[in-house]
């Protein structure tokens, strides 16, 4: 059975609209509450990014409730400090969730329930799936609040060390006035630092700033000569870079920094995980430094899983999701951005950027219909896929998938040349039309 309202990230929409208004975010607490205490569950950990609607949500939530777990509250802070907590507190004894109310990247008015369960991961499927069922028996939100108790972030701070940088080094940090502007000012220190994206300011959150809006970041690297530029999300659970020619460094690119600075530092990684959307130029750039490379599906949720059944700690997506597992057990933005810098600072001044891969050329189309037809059942498409295997193999590579969301059928190819992708897309797309029926 698929789920009604989880999706790939928790439940998200626009705050106090079905299915989060005030009312509806109280049923979800005394859901949540009722499978968390069935699966023995001792403590819920809270928090929230600055957006407007986030503290009457979160009151609405713990007020539904009900007795029977303690409620500790973060407060503002960023999404990975939840499941840093999460984790530690289950290890200490007694099993712990988590839950952030956030809309990530999305704009102010957008808000969402991310959660956690006792490793600091995404709720199972299954779990989302229970919660889902206890929300639609319409659960009577009880009348006795926990009563919450404040948990301190400074802990997660100091695991995290923060940064002294150079004198002379110049940075551009963007915080997207979001969940990480007050915790990246303690951990990123010395040089000189230009803040964008600053105070943390619900109303303005992802708005001309943060990860999915690059252009502010990129022109102040530029004006101020910066040596580069880091660009945080709403929530703080993943980042992106511009180096200094205001030239977008995505996670497939900061991914392969880590895994050659830990080579050089005598501690290969034993393998990276990626998705179906990596870069076959990193694929091949790892391969070639003998490091093993993984797919899964699109999701942090798929990329812990693969990373857990390999004994791997490493993997990324080209968004800016870096997950580094002995630092944290999501992914984090703030832990990211620590390590890069790092690794940038081992190397030498004149070659500090000599180190990218060549990415392969690739273009996504999206083809709108009028309804879902699976893709084992398109046959002219299937046709055209394996013609293009047949021509190209290895050289090119497909990804087919709906959107999760509306009925757009995404056509995604990459390269070694920029004409195959041309090509291979034309045929794709014609292809695909015909099965559709789009003239």
């Amino acid at each position: 059975m698929s789920l009604r309202y989880f999706g790939t990230d928790g439940i998200r929409g626009v705050a106090l609209r079905s299915p989060l208004t005030l009312e509806e975010v109280s049923r979800w607490g005394a859901a949540w509450a009722r499978v968390a205490r069935a699966a023995g569950v001792k403590r819920l950990v809270v928090g929230w990014d600055p957006r407007s609607s986030s503290v009457p949500l979160s009151e609405a939530f713990i007020q539904g409730m009900g007795p029977g777990l303690e409620v500790l509250v973060l407060g503002m802070a960023p999404t990975p400090a939840v499941a840093w907590n999460v984790a530690r507190l289950t290890a200490e004894g007694g099993k712990t969730w988590g839950l952030m109310i956030s809309a990530s990247h999305n704009p102010p008015e957008d808000n969402g329930l991310k959660g956690f369960n006792e490793l600091g991961e995404k709720l199972e499927e299954e779990q989302e799936r229970a919660i889902e069922r206890a929300f639609d028996e319409r659960p009577e939100p009880t009348a006795t609040a926990p009563s919450p108790v404040p948990l301190d972030l400074r802990p997660y701070l100091a695991h995290l060390e923060g940064i002294t940088l150079p004198p002379d080094f110049n940075v551009v940090i963007d915080c997207a006035h979001g969940a990480t502007a007050e915790a990246a000012f303690e951990l990123f220190r010395g040089g000189s630092i230009h803040w964008l994206g600053r105070p943390a300011d619900g109303p303005r959150i992802n708005v001309g700033v943060g990860s999915t809006h690059l252009d502010a970041l990129a022109a102040a690297v530029v004006t101020r000569g910066a040596h580069l530029g880091i660009a945080f999300d709403g929530d703080g659970d993943r980042c992106l870079l511009v180096d200094g020619a205001g030239e977008v460094v995505d996670g497939d690119q900061m991914v392969w920094l880590l895994a050659q600075d830990r080579v050089a530092c005598g501690d290969a990684p034993p393998g990276v995980v990626g998705t179906l959307m990596t870069n076959g130029g990193l694929a091949q750039a790892l391969g070639e430094a003998g490091i093993p490379f993984v797919r899964t599906a699109v999701g942090d949720k798929h990329l812990l899983r693969e990373m857990a059944k390999r004994g791997w700690d490493l993997a990324a997506e080209a968004s800016g999701h870096l997950i580094q597992k002995r630092v944290g057990p999501s992914g984090d933005g703030l832990a990211a951005a620590l390590s890069i810098l790092r690794a940038l600072l081992h190397r030498p001044a004149e070659r500090r950027w000599a180190w990218t891969f060549t990415p392969w050329p690739q273009r996504l189309v999206n083809v709108m219909a009028r309804d879902r037809k699976a893709v084992d059942a398109c046959g002219d498409l299937i046709s055209a896929m394996a013609t293009i295997e047949a021509r190209w193999g290895a050289g090119v590579r497909q990804v087919v998938r709906w959107s999760g969301t509306e009925p757009k059928l995404r056509l995604m190819v990459e390269a070694q040349e920029a004409g195959w992708v041309d090509q291979a897309l034309a045929e794709l797309e014609a292809a695909a039309r015909r099965d559709l029926a789009i003239v």
